[in-house]
C-alpha cells in the first residue's frame, strides 16, 4: 500500500480517525497489486500496466466453450473501458445502487476474475451451465501487450520491465469476493 500511495495510485490524506475512506478505485488497484505480483517492488508497475488494459472484444482462445462477451452486453453490465475502471464499477455497486440491487446484480452476473501475469491477460468470466455441469465460459478479456514490433524486431513494451515466464501462474478472485469488498467499502452507517 505504501508504494502505491507514494506513486499516487491510492487515496491519501490524514491519518487515524481522519483518514480518508477507501474508494472503489483503491480497492480495484489493491486487487490488481495482489493478483499481478507477489513482489512489492513490482506492484506499482503492474498496477499501472494491468489497470490500463482496455476490454478486448476481439481476443480469442481456441478452447471449446470459450465465448467472449459482445460489446453491447459488456456496456449493459459494466461501466468503464479499462480493467481498473470495470473493477471499480463492480466494487462500487453497493454504494451506487444499494445493497439489495447489488446483491441481485451479483446473483444474476456471477463473474470471477483471473489474471495470467506472464501473458498480460485478465479475464472476468462466468461459467455457462447445463444443469449442474459446466459447459463453457462467458469471458470479458483484457489483453495487454507483451512485446511490440519495432524496426529492430520485437521488443518488450516500452516503459515496462519484461515479465519472466519460467513459472507461469494464474491468480484469481471469486465473484462473491467482489460483493463482500463492495459492501466493506460502504460507510459504517450504510452497512446496517
Amino acid at each position: 500500500m505504501r508504494l502505491l500511495k507514494e506513486a499516487g495510485l491510492l487515496t491519501t490524506g490524514a491519518r487515524g480517525r481522519n483518514a480518508p475512506e477507501m474508494t472503489a478505485m483503491d480497492a480495484a488497484r489493491l486487487t490488481l497489486a495482489i493478483l499481478t505480483t507477489d513482489s512489492p517492488s513490482q506492484c506499482v508497475e503492474r498496477v499501472k500496466r494491468f489497470g490500463q488494459i482496455k476490454y478486448s472484444p476481439t481476443f480469442k482462445k481456441r478452447i471449446r466453450g470459450y465465448e467472449v462477451i459482445q460489446p453491447d452486453q459488456f456496456s449493459e453490465l459494466f461501466q468503464g473501458e479499462t480493467l481498473e475502471e470495470v473493477l471499480a464499477h463492480i466494487f462500487s455497486l453497493p454504494s451506487t445502487v444499494g445493497i439489495e440491487a447489488s446483491c441481485k446484480w451479483h446473483d444474476e452476473n456471477v463473474f470471477h476474475l483471473r489474471v495470467f501475469h506472464f501473458e498480460v491477460l485478465a479475464e472476468l468470466y462466468q461459467w455457462k451451465m447445463e444443469g449442474r455441469e459446466i459447459v463453457g465460459e462467458l469471458v470479458v478479456p483484457f489483453k495487454g501487450e507483451v512485446m511490440v514490433r519495432t524496426p529492430d524486431g520485437f521488443r518488450p513494451v516500452e516503459g515496462y520491465t519484461p515479465i519472466k515466464g519460467g513459472v507461469r501462474t494464474e491468480r484469481s478472485i471469486s465473484g462473491s469476493s467482489f460483493l463482500m469488498i463492495g459492501v466493506g467499502l460502504l460507510p459504517e452507517e450504510g452497512q446496517a
